[in-house]
Parts: C-alpha cells; structure tokens; sequence
C-alpha cells in the first residue's frame, strides 16, 4: 500500500468553514493561501477553495449561499457532495482566532509534499540519466530542493528584555538629535523628517501620472539608500533596461543631460566626469533586475536569495506594481483585484525580510480632471487595497508637467523665485519646484515636502535652507533656473 503524502483534512476542513461563516476572515485566509496548499486527493476542498477565490477575486461576499451558486455555476456542486457537505464544514469552526495556526499547518504540509516529491524525482533522474559530472548533478540537486524549502515561513518569539535593550538604546541614541530617523534615510532632508525615513518591514507605495518622475525619484532614492548605507538594495524594474537604469544614473550623478550620454556626444571633461561616477559606482551595493517577465512570486524569491546571500537588504524596490506579471491569467478580467493581490504580497514580504519594500503605481485619469491637477488617495488604482497595505503613501505633483503640455492649471498668482538670487546656467534647462504629497503615513506626519527635479539630468535634490523657506511661502511656483544651489547627494 502507498503511503499518503502529508496533509491535513482538518486544518483543509477548518479553513473553509471560517470563510463560509466570516467574510472578513475569508479575506485575509484566501490572500494567504493558493490552490496548491490542498492536498491533490482532497479534491472536495480543492473544487471548494477554487469556488471561494473565483468569488473573492469578483468582490463577491463568501457565505453557504454563494459558494453553493459558484459550484453549481461550474458543475461541480455534485463532486463536493453538495449542500451538505458545505454546511459540515461550517461544523469544524471552534475558534475564528486560530487561522493562523491553520494556514501556517497547510503551508507546511505542502511544503513537505514538494520536496518527497521532488526527492523522488530526482531519485529516478540518478535511475534513468547518465551522470557525467557528479558536482553539476548536486547542484542542480541543490536548487531544485532549495527552491522549495526557500518558500518556509519560519518565526520565533522575541523576549521582553532583547527587545527593551534594542528599542532602549534606538531612543538613547536618538536623542536630541533633530536629524534622527529611525527609518533607512531617502537621501532628502525634508521628506525624511517627514517620513521618519523608510522604516524596515514597510510598504511604501510612490504614484504619479506617467512622465512626472516617479522612476528617476525611485532610482535616486534607491541610490541614496544604496550609497549611504552601504546596505544591499534591490530595484526591480519591469519596463526600463538595466542599460538604460545605470545611463539614468550616470546623468543624474554627472549632471550630464541624458540625451548626451544617449548619443555619446560629450566633451573630454564629461568624459572624465562619467569616469568618476563609473568608479563610484562600483562600491555602491545596488543590485538591478531588469526581467520584464517577474511575477510577484519571482519578485519574492529573488529578493529573499539576495538577502540570504548578502546577509540583509537596506530596500526593495518594484517599478512598478501593474507590471507584475500574472503568468496564469488569473487576474486577466480584474484588474483591481491583481492589484489588490500583488500589494497585500508584497506587504508580507517587506515584513518577512525586515526591510521596506517601495513599490511604485499609477494615479488614474481623473487626475487631470481637478482644477489644480493635485492627486488625492482617491486617484490611485485599486486605491481601497493599496491605501489599506500601505504604511506609507507618496504622490508626485510636478505643475511644470502640465505646463511643458500646454496645459492650463489653476494657481495662485506667480512669485519670482531666486530672482537675481539665483542665477541662471547658459542654457536653457530648468528645475521645477515638485510636492511629494504624504498622503498616508502610519508612524508619522502627512503634508506635502518640496523638491526640486532637473529633468534633463533626472534629478530629485532637496532645496537649500533659504530657498525652502522662499517655497514655503510661495507654494504656487512651478519652475525656477538651474543653479548651483546645496544638494543631499
């Protein structure tokens, strides 16, 4: 007799039933587990999650009712055994406070099912193949199992006094220190006092329209990180080349427009100037995956690898989250509820790897309906899943955007800004004034902060003492010469 792979019937049973008698609850257990977490034999339970997560990703409530009409929908209320065997689940629930505990037991049992499975596949690959090199033969071996034991979620307790003498001397050390965070620094002053920087186990979520500047902001910051910690940081770029990624940077950090280094028509000290970066570079611990093709899940496994192999990350970013791809389709029809799935993913994984986790979106049209273009949170795609994710929410105004279109917005009276303070380059670039709007901010204070872009350079650089307080009495201004004015890079 074959002996069955691990699984547990109870825990399958106890799950469905808590999302049969409490929606909320249903919520948060469908958006922890998949289809593969049921045991293959326990096809009842399967048919019977797959009904649920048809309904949950419609934004449909789960009860009896409606996952009885999902499975007759699809002929398959007779192979569960019927109305009856939805009702008995419901008689499995003691506790509606232990799902947890249930969906940590599924995640384990289907782990261990993997790799039996795994081991005995390769037991009948050293049957069948030729092994010609026996140290290739271990590591492909190696990966294949790794592969799998990579997706454990293993915790433990902290105790009251390791945790007091940590956050004791966070506090000690911070003290009357105005310029203290406790969160890994942007690289810009004003926003971080704000932000308190990007705190570890965070999402932080930067929107704008399209062509405002939300990727040169994310690579800046991804830099700063990078460069000041000295910490690993991961950029995940879905749409942009990792080629065209480091010229961006060599034109923000040489102040070089990036159409020169495009077509390569540079003077010899810009040349040098390339060199220099080129050398600055190389020490800064910024790691850049460029595969249009990464889904969520190879988003995670990639970032864990990484952290496993350089012992930490500092930050991990994803430009941007409606370019995750969804190798299955699952989510083809819904777009909302993708997006909802993709942000409630990568909030787990900013907690399981200790560190922030800034993903990038897209604001809405209705942006472009306001009289002053401002985003509001009711701009943002999906904004109901994402706001409630999200520790942090940033969007990008740039009015100089709108005015490089034609396009008219309604302000207040113009105030010169630097006007013989400041003087002008000799040519024709300029820097537009922008508000980073804190929409969300759940450790800290919301606003708005302003900085200045150049972006013939795609640079974000906060603004010298004196001309923040001018910006702060001039909120309106939407572009000002380029100077050689004080910088945090």
């Amino acid at each position: 007799m074959v002996k069955e792979l691990p699984h547990d019937d109870v825990a399958e049973k106890t799950l469905l039933g808590t999302c049969l008698i409490d929606a909320k609850e249903a919520a948060n257990i469908i958006s922890a587990i998949d289809e593969e977490d049921f045991y293959a034999e326990n096809m009842k339970n399967r048919l019977i999650y797959r009904a649920m997560r048809k309904l949950y990703e419609s934004g449909v409530s789960i009860d009896v009712t409606t996952v009885f009409s999902q499975l007759q929908n699809t002929k398959d209320d007779e192979r569960v055994g019927g109305l009856d065997y939805l009702v008995s689940l419901c008689d499995n629930v003691v506790s509606l406070s232990r799902s947890d505990y249930y969906v940590e037991i599924l995640h384990q049992k289907k782990i261990l099912r993997q790799l039996l499975i795994e081991i005995g596949k390769i037991e009948k690959d050293y049957e069948t193949k030729k092994i010609e090199d026996v140290n290739e033969f271990i590591g492909e071996v190696e990966s294949r199992i790794n592969k799998i034991t990579e997706n454990r979620k293993v915790g433990d307790f902290s105790t009251m006094g390791t945790l007091a003498r940590m956050v004791g001397e966070q506090i000690r050390s911070a003290h009357g220190r105005e310029d203290s965070i406790s969160g890994y620094p942007t690289g810009f002053q004003y926003l971080d006092s704000k932000l308190n920087g990007l705190g570890k186990g965070e999402l932080v979520i930067l929107a704008a329209r399209p062509a405002v500047g939300k990727s040169a902001l994310a690579l800046n910051m991804a830099y700063n990180v990078a460069a000041e910690t000295q910490k690993p940081v991961a950029l995940f770029s879905l749409e942009m080349a990792d080629d065209m990624i480091l010229k961006r940077l060599f034109a923000s950090r040489t102040h070089i427009d990036f159409k020169s280094i495009q077509n390569g028509y540079l003077t010899t000290e810009q040349r040098q100037k390339i060199r220099e970066a080129e050398n600055d570079f190389v020490n800064v611990p910024l790691y850049i995956d460029s595969f249009s093709g990464n889904s969520i899940d190879d988003i995670e496994l990639k970032a864990r690898k990484l952290k496993e192999n350089k012992d930490g990350l500092a930050l991990v970013v994803v430009d941007y989250i409606g370019l995750i791809n969804d190798p299955k389709n699952i989510y083809k029809d819904n777009e909302q509820a993708k997006i909802a799935y993709f942000s409630r993913r990568l909030k787990v994984l900013a907690g399981e790897l200790k560190c922030p986790v800034l993903c990038l979106a897209q604001l809405n049209r209705q942006t472009e309906e306001s009289h002053d273009k401002r985003p509001t949170m009711a701009n943002l795609r999906s904004s109901g899943a994402i706001e409630a994710d999200a520790d942090k929410v940033l969007f990008i105004y740039r009015p100089g955007y709108y005015l490089d279109q034609g396009i008219e917005i309604k302000k207040k009276e113009n105030k010169s800004f630097g006007q013989g303070t400041t003087p002008a380059q000799p040519n024709d670039q300029k820097t537009d004034v922008v508000e980073i709007i804190i929409a969300k901010n759940r450790n800290g204070d919301v606003g708005t902060v302003e900085l200045f872009f150049m972006k013939e350079y795609g640079k974000f650089f906060t603004p010298s003492n004196a001309d923040y307080e001018k910006l702060t009495q001039a909120k309106e201004i939407t572009s000002l010469p380029t100077s050689d004015m004080e910088t945090d890079n």
